[in-house]
């Protein structure tokens, strides 16, 4: 039965569970910024104290709901060969049988209709199964018999792969034709009766019990999806700490295909996961949403993921980065603090090195170029702080200019979901179910702050493989 070939509740957890394959590869142990060789803390040049002291954190407002796509692409490989196995063992090879069906002044007619083995394929968005029809008739009158024939014909039931918004399979439907009618002729030949009208409606009822046990042995996706469904809306704990909060949006149905043993159905998962260093609220649950469809859904496509951690532990990993020209004198951050000030992070720095003292700036944050650290974009001075820097020997534009090319490292490496993706999905393998996972490309996306939370996206592109063993 197809039926059993869906993956039960244990597999469709795989697909929830693979929503956080990048929540286990990194966290805590992720690479720091390469540390530079201690800068001599001479403080020839200090900065003086602060006239007034530095505005509270001002949290950010939510972001607006991102407008770029984010699926994960599932392609489910199920096999069809217990389908006709299924069949064959109810529906009998005899369709129908009669003796004595009158004809009029011809006689009666006696018949036997036989069906041959079921085959089955995929046909462009559709299931078709077909079995070829054998029929025995002859024209008798009293105990003698003067004429027989042996029609044939075919019948086709069609199961659309299309599922309904429901999460169901349309009714099938089935069809037959004869290929060769069935004529007898009476009285010498003077009267000619088409008994095949007669053989195709004696058959109908076993078409209809076809159509049923088709219909039977088609898996109630529902239940699944609703499984599926409430279990990726779980917030995950992962083993270093922290959680994964899917964010679920809908499922998308796009193309089917398969071979005449496998079908082999793309699904859509729109959803917009975070990896978080600590849990948070969790959104409520949604209940699950109507299924659309997409026959353009691509084999694989981005998925973005947030890597969301707090500003201040973030900002932290600017300490010890590499010293920097401050105009006039050398120095390094040993320290970093950080709350946010609406959209951007405002920073609180204590340098050391030639030049000492807290330095306060303003900045967006985003990706270095090659994706593997974050940095400040753009830092100004926060208010009285660059007077502060005007009143030495420092130069206040080099200073905010060598900030820029301060890193610190994102919660996890970006690079590593390509290697680390796919070993943790074998990994979900069992006897009955293969799973793999692909990452054909990992690429930075942007960094913005909610409330006091840094979320620093990426668009993971691949896809993910359920095939039955």
């Amino acid at each position: 039965m197809i039926r059993n070939r869906t993956p039960s509740s244990p597999r469709v957890r795989s697909l929830a569970a693979l929503i956080s394959l990048a929540c286990a590869c990194g966290g805590r142990d992720a690479a720091s910024p390469g540390r530079a060789e201690p800068l001599p803390e001479t403080c020839r040049v200090n900065l003086g104290p602060r006239s007034e002291a530095l505005p509270g954190a001002t949290p950010a407002p939510a972001p607006p709901a991102s407008s770029r796509s984010s699926r994960l692409v599932a392609h489910v490989e199920l096999k069809l060969a217990t389908l006709t196995k299924e069949l064959e063992s109810k529906i009998g090879p005899r369709l129908a049988e009669e003796r004595n069906k009158g004809i009029g002044i011809a006689g009666h007619l006696n018949y036997t209709v036989d069906r041959g083995p079921f085959s089955v394929a995929i046909e462009g968005d559709s299931l078709v199964v077909r079995t070829d029809v054998k029929a025995r008739a002859e024209a008798c009158r009293g105990r003698s018999c003067y004429a027989s024939c042996e029609p044939q014909g075919r019948a086709t039931a069609t199961v659309p792969l299309r599922l309904t918004p429901e999460y169901r399979f349309a009714p099938s439907r089935v069809a037959f034709a004869f290929t060769r009618g069935c004529e007898v002729r009476a009285l010498g030949g003077m009267v000619k009766i088409d008994v095949t009208p007669t053989i195709q409606s004696a058959i109908q009822p076993s078409l209809r019990r076809v159509e049923q046990e088709i219909d039977g042995e088609l898996p109630p996706l529902r239940p699944q999806a609703e499984r599926l469904w409430a279990e990726i809306g779980k917030s995950r704990s992962l083993p270093l700490g922290g959680c994964v909060v899917t964010n679920p949006r809908g499922i998308v149905q796009g193309p089917a295909a398969g071979r005449p043993e496998s079908l082999r159905v793309r699904f859509g998962l729109v959803a917009y996961p975070e990896l978080r260093s600590r849990c948070g609220d969790v959104p409520a649950a949604r209940p699950l949403p109507p299924l659309t469809h997409d026959p353009a859904l691509p084999a694989e496509d981005d998925l973005v993921l947030a890597l969301v951690s707090p500003l201040a532990t973030s900002a932290s990993g600017l300490e010890g980065s590499d010293p920097f020209d401050a105009g006039g004198a050398r120095s390094r951050i040993a320290r970093a603090t950080a709350v946010p000030a609406g959209s951007l992070a405002q920073l609180d720095l204590g340098l050391r090195g030639e030049a000492c003292g807290d330095l306060a700036v303003r900045s967006t944050l985003g990706w270095t170029e090659d994706g593997r650290s974050l940095r400040l974009v753009a830092p100004v001075f926060a208010k009285g702080e660059r007077e502060r820097v005007a009143g030495t020997t420092l130069a206040p534009d080099t200073i905010v200019r060598s900030l820029t090319a301060a890193r610190f490292a994102p919660p996890v490496p970006p690079e590593t979901l390509k290697e680390l993706v796919p070993t943790i999905a074998s990994s979900m393998s069992d006897p009955t179910l293969d799973v793999r996972a692909k990452v054909g490309r990992v690429q930075p996306l942007d960094v913005v702050l909610r409330g006091e939370d840094l979320a620093a996206s990426v668009l993971v592109r691949g896809s993910v493989e359920l095939k039955q063993r």
